[in-house]
């Protein structure tokens, strides 16, 4: 078995084959949350693609039957609520992912 450490952008993980990956765990970075990253991304939007790119990839070198996470909330922009769970959780499933569990 061989373990490695990748620094890059989980959008494109070139590195990796197909299937070769059993269980994933990703933070991606909250939408413009005003304590850590704020103007990060210029629309929800953007920020959406970005989560819809990171599923497709993800789904690539998942192997089959294996589990992935996405560590996410909701964020609180100037008194606007943005649904990134149920909108993160939308684009995984669409991308084939079939929804487990929520964990708080």
């Amino acid at each position: 078995m061989k373990n490695m450490i990748i620094f890059g952008d989980a959008q494109n993980m070139k590195e990796l084959k197909d299937n070769s990956i059993h269980l994933v765990v990703t933070s991606p970075p909250y939408f413009n949350a005003p304590f850590d990253y704020p103007d990060l991304f210029s629309s929800y939007d953007e920020f959406l693609t970005l989560i819809g790119n990171v599923a497709k990839e993800i789904k690539r070198v998942l192997d089959k039957g294996r589990i992935a996470t996405l560590v996410v909330d909701d964020t609180l922009i100037k008194g606007k609520k943005y649904p990134v769970v149920a909108d993160g959780t939308k684009i995984f499933m669409d991308e084939g992912f079939r929804y487990r569990e929520k964990i708080v």
